[in-house]
């Protein structure tokens, strides 16, 4: 965008000040670079402007914008003439405020500053100047956000080159001595110490790998930074430190390393308000809006805030009358109309990156569909939820919080159902995987696994890690018959559990039905310390599942479910479901017309679901249960 073409019928102005948005010069040697004063001389020669006008420039690579500050006398509209018009300048800072004033931002500048400035004072201390750094974070944190800040505060110029861009090439021409003439590596750092100051961003490290190609391309971009000049300064970029060759995990490539971790509370906090201020919101309801989005956006990073906005807007638009829709999405840049229901669909709809790499979903259950067991539900809400919503009411006792339950009890207890409850009702990220499933045939890939998504409940924290079958990834050593497998799953899974430093606001949920199988050193405290037993439903209990069911489904009024659930004294929830199911099969086996299930439908199917229910108490097979139970010390 550039300044808009006027009438040519205002004087020549005398005096105007200029402000350049995201240019702070960098002086190097006394001198500021690059001379902005010559180049605004020479763009704004012959236009006519007014006071407010705003220009965006592209100089040298870099957008920069020129607004004109003040006009001298009285004058609304005049003309620039270079020859005549003194022009003052003055710098601002940008709007841009994803990393503009961060710590990381800060931290960054004054490492490339001072090996800018004071390269002449390293090199008499013998100290190396800092020519290349790595930045690694997860996609879409803002790494390459993040160095364009940085380039914008020092006013360096700027250029990219990826990876790929390089192995696109044979590995024969690596040799060739032509090669440093056309690789796109080689040029852009030519330019750069044409240009200097200046910044390189290599994007794309992880597309390295341990090859004899990759190794050579390495030594390559070795070369290149020992040869670049001392107000050059290549930056690295990586998703996963852990995933790069070893030449970039030490500091042989690059001096220096910074992590770029996902956002805080406060930070989300902050670039939601930001994102919102651009859709012309209610500066009131802008505040109220962020500081409730960013509660429910634990591990989202910077780009997953705009995509979430993004979706949100792009709902609001469909709620528009349909006269409307075309205009305002051909003229986005009108108010917004953003409405909380528009941003609750948005949080439904969309995930973070962070969750969709681990690709785990858990149905949502509202407490009315899990009747009955009112003890065990204020226990496991207390054990879990607690720690994650009000951590606060621990540290002011100096207690640690509750890191994990174990849910046991006899299959169709309702253990999986009452935690796909309470994860509705946390509206916390969740990681849930099955037992079985974690296993692979190629050595070292479970534990890999098991690493990777303790790993990714850290990044998403609060995270709840829901493990179902737990038996099967945690069974006792000694019982292991898969040559050492499962041993070496349950050391990594001990390790991790353990928490090392970062495992705060993260809780672990097992659930099994055999939990004479899982090791005792998973139920230690600090790793699964909170035991819960869900046996078979008091009459109380499915009194409440029966009411609960009835309340779902069309049920003849004359049914008692007082009377059902005496009927059902050995049932588990499991059964007492399937009984309801199998009524209303049978009802619509009779007459496919029917408006409801009857009495006599029940009657004709409870018997046989109850003398099995009954069947598996009367063989024992509970008493594995109440075993456990006695163990350990449970009332």
């Amino acid at each position: 965008m550039g300044f808009q073409q006027k009438q040519n019928t205002c004087g020549t102005a005398i005096n105007v000040v200029v402000a350049l948005i995201g240019c702070q010069p960098c002086y190097i040697n006394g001198k500021a670079l690059p001379d902005y004063h010559g180049m605004v001389r020479r763009k704004l020669h012959g236009l006519t402007v007014s006071v407010g006008d705003i220009a965006d420039w592209n100089v040298g690579g870099r957008a920069i914008q020129c607004k004109i500050k003040s006009i001298s006398g009285d004058q609304i509209d005049c003309k620039i003439d270079q020859h005549i018009t003194e022009i003052e300048i003055c710098t601002e800072k940008s709007s841009k405020k994803d990393h503009a004033e961060s710590t990381y931002t800060t931290n960054l500048v004054e490492i490339i500053h001072h090996s800018f400035t004071n390269s002449n004072a390293y090199q008499i201390l013998g100290i190396p100047t800092v020519k290349s750094i790595l930045v690694h974070g997860v996609s879409g944190v803002g790494k390459t956000t993040l160095v364009k800040c940085v380039a914008e505060s020092l006013s360096c110029q700027l250029y990219e080159v990826s990876v790929y861009d390089l192995l696109l090439y044979n590995e024969e021409e690596y040799t060739t001595a032509e090669f440093n003439n056309y690789n796109p590596l080689s040029l852009v750092m030519n330019k750069a110490v044409h240009t200097a100051p200046s910044i390189v961003i290599l994007r794309d490290l992880n597309a390295f790998s341990k090859d004899e190609k990759s190794q050579r391309l390495i030594d390559i971009l070795s070369k290149e930074i020992r040869k670049i000049n001392n107000s050059v300064c290549v930056i690295g970029l990586a998703r996963q430190l852990s995933s790069l060759p070893d030449a970039f995990k030490r500091t042989d490539v690059f001096r220096q390393h910074m992590a770029l971790p996902i956002p805080t509370m406060t930070e989300r906090t902050g670039i939601i308000k930001e994102i919102l201020e651009k859709e012309d919101m209610n500066s009131s309801l802008c505040e109220t809006y962020a500081s409730q989005i960013s509660l429910r956006t634990s591990g989202y990073v910077a780009k997953d805030l705009k995509r979430l906005i993004k979706q949100a807007q792009l709902k609001s638009k469909r709620r528009l009358p349909k006269q409307d829709i075309s205009d305002q999405l051909a003229h986005l840049s009108l108010s917004s109309n953003i409405h909380w229901e528009d941003i609750e669909y948005a949080l439904e709809a969309y995930h973070p990156s962070q969750k969709m790499e681990q690709g785990s979903s858990v149905p949502k259950r509202d407490w009315k569909e899990w009747g009955g067991y009112k003890s065990i539900r204020d226990k496991v809400r207390q054990a879990v939820l607690l720690p994650i919503q009000q951590p606060q009411v621990f540290t002011k006792l100096g207690i640690k919080p509750p890191s994990g339950l174990l849910l046991y009890g006899p299959s169709g207890s309702g253990k999986t159902a009452l935690v796909q409850a309470l994860i509705t009702e946390s509206k916390t990220n969740v990681i849930a995987i099955k037992g079985p499933e974690i296993f692979s045939k190629y050595l070292g890939e479970t534990e890999e696994k098991v690493r990777k998504l303790f790993a990714s409940a850290k990044r998403m924290a609060p995270c709840i890690v829901f493990i179902d079958e737990m038996d099967a990834i945690g069974s006792k050593r000694g019982a292991d018959l898969s040559g050492g497998v499962n041993e070496r799953v349950l050391s990594t899974l001990l390790n991790e559990m353990d928490g090392v430093e970062g495992r705060q606001g993260v809780v672990v949920i097992g659930c099994t039905n055999r939990p004479d199988h899982i090791d005792d050193a998973i139920l230690r405290p600090g790793r699964l310390d909170q035991l819960v037993y869900i046996g078979l439903p008091t009459l109380e209990d499915r009194v409440d599942i029966v009411k609960s069911y009835i309340s779902r489904m069309s049920v003849d009024q004359d049914i008692d479910p007082e009377e059902l659930a005496k009927q059902t004294e050995f049932c588990t929830g499991a059964d007492i479901e399937n009984l309801f199911r199998e009524a209303g099969t049978l009802a619509l086996r009779k007459n496919m017309e029917t408006q409801y299930i009857s009495k006599e439908d029940f009657d004709d199917v409870i018997i046989s679901i109850c003398e099995r229910a009954e069947n598996q108490v009367l063989q024992g097979k509970l008493n594995v249960y109440e075993r456990f139970l006695h163990e350990h010390n449970l009332k």
